[in-house]
């Protein structure tokens, strides 16, 4: 029997914990419910299923089961030849009585997906009845519109899917899956091959970007809460619009050129700080694993720069002032 302070204590560790249980022996969460080790134990949770763009970083003495997927949250990766060896890993665990977490940064769309995999063939579901059947654990689940249409092939193939590469060009199935083309993620904004605005660093002027350098993306239709980062419950709840409105509350680009060295496998996020040597100034930051918009939507990979330390110069005015000035080196 558990005395009343360890209760509560268990009590405290699940209120902290940002994963929901979403069957029996399972659970879905973000990369927050992955480092609470204290609900983790709490829960007796022996299997972590993590699927990231990057490897995790581990205690020395982790004792827990755990498999890697990686892969990115865009429609184009291929998740649908994970499905299987995802599978097992969690049924293995389910039906030797242990507990499995699933997660991935948010717990909305990649850990989402393999749940709603697991699920399909578990129950012999549709897509839509296991994405209801996880919405009604998890409301804030969102399989991006790629991993959705993996999902109802999976579920047309009769959830037997095993990728078979070709000798010829090392291509497999999966490569050729068609998808869809209007996707509610990062999107660049119209390209009209010149730009009329340029973004520049307020302390020392230095050009940064051009509004030929801007990414979009369909607001959402709440404020992110910045008190619950991990659980994103706010941004799950809030979370799609039904318009197709781009929000404009924040600046979001594609990687800026003088960016060097993102892309180093044990650097994911950081400050984007003005190229100008001698101005060095926090512009905002980046970070390949997304971050939310204060319109609640989850941008990723994320180059975020703040309006505050930016100046918007609108190309026609900056030429006008120009032409004025030399007109007036003219007279005098």
């Amino acid at each position: 029997m558990l005395s009343s302070i360890d209760k509560q204590i268990q009590v405290n560790y699940r209120k902290r914990f940002t994963a929901d249980k979403i069957d029996d022996h399972i659970w879905l969460g973000d990369i927050d419910s992955a480092e609470n080790d204290e609900a983790l134990d709490a829960l007796n949770i022996t299997h972590i299923l993590t699927v990231l763009d990057f490897e995790p970083k581990l205690a020395e003495d982790d004792r827990r089961v755990r498999k890697h997927v990686r892969a990115y949250d865009i429609h184009t990766v291929d998740l649908i030849g994970e499905f299987e060896s995802c599978y097992q890993f969690i049924e293995d665990a389910v039906c030797n009585k242990q507990n499995v977490l699933i997660h991935c940064h948010a717990g909305m769309s990649r850990s989402a997906t393999i749940a709603c995999a697991y699920l399909m063939k578990k129950y012999k579901l549709s897509y839509d009845e296991a994405l209801e059947k996880l919405r009604a654990k998890r409301p804030c689940v969102y399989p991006n519109p790629g991993f959705a249409k993996q999902l109802r092939l999976y579920h047309s193939m009769k959830y037997s899917f095993t990728p078979k590469k070709s000798a010829a060009n090392g291509t497999s199935e999966s490569d050729h899956i068609p998808m869809e083309i209007n996707f509610d993620e990062v999107i660049p904004l119209p390209q009209t091959g010149s730009y009329s605005i340029e973004y520049k660093c307020k302390l020392c002027r230095h050009v940064l970007f051009t509004d030929a350098d801007l990414v979009a993306h369909i607001g959402g239709k709440g404020r992110f809460d910045y008190h619950s980062r991990g659980s994103a419950y706010k941004a799950k709840q809030n979370a799609e619009s039904q318009d197709k409105d781009y929000c404009r509350q924040e600046l979001f680009t594609i990687q800026p050129e003088w960016l060097t060295d993102v892309y180093d496998k044990d650097i994911n996020d950081g400050d984007l700080v003005c190229p100008n040597s001698k101005c060095q100034s926090k512009l905002g930051r980046y970070s390949l694993v997304g971050e939310k918009c204060t319109c609640a939507k989850w941008v990723n990979p994320a180059f975020h720069f703040h309006r505050s330390k930016i100046d918007e110069c609108p190309i026609a005015k900056n030429s006008q002032i120009e032409e004025l000035l030399l007109k007036r080196a003219a007279t005098t």
